[in-house]
């Protein structure tokens, strides 16, 4: 494996792991909100 192809797939490994936690975040923001709007009233 050349230094190159390590690169490119540490690049990629990376930027999988970044969506990945994205996602986490986007499924995780909705089912905070409503609670705290309730907590509120």
């Amino acid at each position: 494996m050349s230094g190159w192809t390590f690169f490119f797939m540490l690049v990629g490994v990376v930027f999988l792991t970044a969506q990945l936690f994205r996602m986490v975040d986007a499924i995780e923001r909705p089912a905070r909100r409503p609670r705290s709007r309730a907590a509120a009233r």
